[in-house]
């Protein structure tokens, strides 16, 4: 017999199905929610359960990602992208765009950089992290971030596809050592750096640290300047121990199928201020460098 939660993974496919195949119709929720045999409460209880999203915030979101997508790879008018995201004018969606994107249409399309993009979601069950790692369904998006640079401590560590990784009981303990080298701010993000980028995935650097300005006066801290680059952000929400059955998860199944190819570069772990590791339950955000191959969400759109 199936668990619920295959059972209600199902019911969530079935409308992804469904709406992922019809961005530019009307999707509201109640008739969504019936495809399933499910009312609009007993659909949105079971998805923001097992996603953490309310299913109009995630159909809103996907819009706007599919219209921002359009606006780098095609020349299509504002006009046009609107409808074929859903919006009944360009007024209604320039507005909207504006508020999730901090920017207008125009002006995202000139800047040219991929960000804050929704990776489409799949509730397949046989697609998923296994239900005994206890972690929502993860979010992934398509981001873009500035040079920036990191002080902190830093060791070789044995990693995720590592014959004997050792990442478990060194991590923690770097951790620790930045805390009493530096006394970090309980303002500030955690920022774990990982120097993939000799590629062999096996062995790499690992910087425990947080975000400066001025890396000169830092004291006797290890220093990496990490370069502009787009990203996958994996949002994780869960016991932090399951944070590596989740990542092997995006390696080997969601990566392939994304359009995205990933390069051997600075992977970064960011936590937030005042993290407690041993909490039942984490939230934080992976980031992976890529290259994005072709679009995620619209690559089947006319003229995309």
């Amino acid at each position: 017999m199936e668990s619920n939660r295959r059972i209600q993974l199902h019911k969530i496919q079935q409308v992804l199905d469904h709406v992922h195949l019809n961005l530019d119709k009307p999707l509201a929720v109640p008739a969504l929610a019936q495809r399933c045999g499910l009312s609009r409460w007993q659909f949105n209880r079971i998805f923001t359960h097992q996603t953490g999203l309310s299913l109009g915030r995630y159909v809103r979101e996907l819009r706007l990602s599919q219209a921002a997508e359009m606006l780098l790879f095609t020349s299509q008018r504002m006009i046009d992208i609107a409808l074929a995201c859903g919006f009944s004018c360009d007024i209604s969606f320039s507005r909207s765009f504006k508020q999730h994107f901090g920017c207008a249409p125009i002006k995202y399309r000139q800047r040219g950089l991929p960000c804050l993009l929704k990776a489409p979601m799949s509730c397949h069950p046989d697609l998923l992290p296994s239900e005994s790692l206890r972690s929502r369904v993860p979010d992934i998006r398509l981001d873009y971030r500035p040079t920036f640079t990191v002080a902190g401590v830093a060791a070789q560590v044995n990693g995720l596809f590592s014959a004997a990784p050792d990442f478990h009981e060194k991590l923690p303990r770097l951790w620790q050592q930045f805390s009493s080298a530096s006394c970090p701010s309980s303002e500030h993000s955690r920022i774990g750096v990982i120097d993939v980028g000799g590629g062999s995935g096996t062995t790499f650097t690992y910087l425990a640290g947080t975000e400066v300005q001025e890396p000169t006066k830092i004291g006797t801290l290890n220093c990496i300047t990490v370069p502009s680059r787009n990203y996958v952000v994996i949002a994780f929400h869960g016991p932090l121990l399951s944070l590596p059955d989740v990542l092997k998860w995006f390696f080997q199944a969601w990566l392939p199928n994304s359009g995205c190819e990933a390069l051997h570069a600075y992977d970064l772990e960011i936590y937030p201020p005042g993290l407690t590791p041993s909490a039942p339950e984490v939230s934080m955000e992976y980031w992976i460098p890529v290259k994005l191959c072709r679009p995620m969400i619209s690559w089947d759109a006319p003229n995309c």
